[in-house]
């Protein structure tokens, strides 16, 4: 499947905005923001709460932070799309050794079982989360079909990713969906992730893609007197 647009990154090492150009030629700038201090700490303190929980079976746990409803346009049908996606962070620096380190894992799971394995590899992610410096522009997922959400991004690139968490923290993030293909660093380094806890049952799976998602605007949505409140 063909994008139906050009995304031009500007400027492309440490890019401010996004230039859409779509069919016809029409031209958007759309600029890019940080995903913010109040959200990465969210994500960053829940996800490191979580694999405590998971390792000892004591603490606090928040699951919202890793399902995404993410939003996209469709020109077939019903004009909106929603699916729940399990939501990732990007590490800043060289994913290579990460990337590395996660596939021995991953076949050391394979060849050992996955219950004999569970403990090195949550505190293989702990010791990730807790170490790495991570890219506050960005969102990661994969697109594990190839149907709705899979053909609209290929239409129109833009969507929102809402983080509820019912009667707690919540976030809603509009962004840029940049998608990347199989051969891509990132597409290996989300994929691995995906499948350390997600083990394969024989070869592992091609998926059609995974999207790095660039920050636009995000809001809060936290049940109070600051929803709906703009916060980038």
């Amino acid at each position: 499947m063909e994008l139906r647009y050009r995304l031009e990154f500007v400027p492309q090492s440490a890019p401010r905005l996004v230039r859409l150009t779509g069919e016809g030629s029409h031209q958007e700038e759309i600029p890019l923001v940080s995903l913010g201090e109040r959200f990465m700490a969210w994500q960053l303190t829940s996800r490191i709460n979580n694999l405590r929980f998971f390792l000892t079976g004591q603490g606090e746990r928040e699951f919202a932070v890793h399902t995404g409803y993410m939003a996209t346009a469709s020109s077939q049908g019903f004009p909106l799309n929603v699916a729940a996606k399990g939501i990732g962070l990007l590490p800043r620096g060289d994913l290579g050794g990460w990337t590395g380190a996660l596939e021995e894992l991953i076949a050391k799971a394979g060849a050992k079982g996955e219950e004999s394995t569970r403990k090195e590899r949550l505190e293989f992610l702990l010791h990730l989360y807790e170490k790495e410096s991570w890219d506050d522009r960005v969102l990661t997922t994969i697109e594990l079909y190839g149907k709705a959400t899979w053909r609209n991004v290929h239409e129109d690139p833009r969507c929102s990713v809402l983080f509820s968490s019912y009667r707690n923290t919540s976030f809603l993030v509009n962004g840029v969906v940049e998608v990347v293909t199989p051969g891509h660093p990132v597409y290996r380094y989300v994929v691995a992730l995906h499948d350390l806890f997600h083990l394969p049952g024989g070869p592992r799976r091609d998926f059609p893609g995974v999207y790095r998602i660039w920050a636009c605007e995000v809001w809060d949505k936290t049940p109070g007197p600051r929803a709906g409140t703009r916060m980038a």
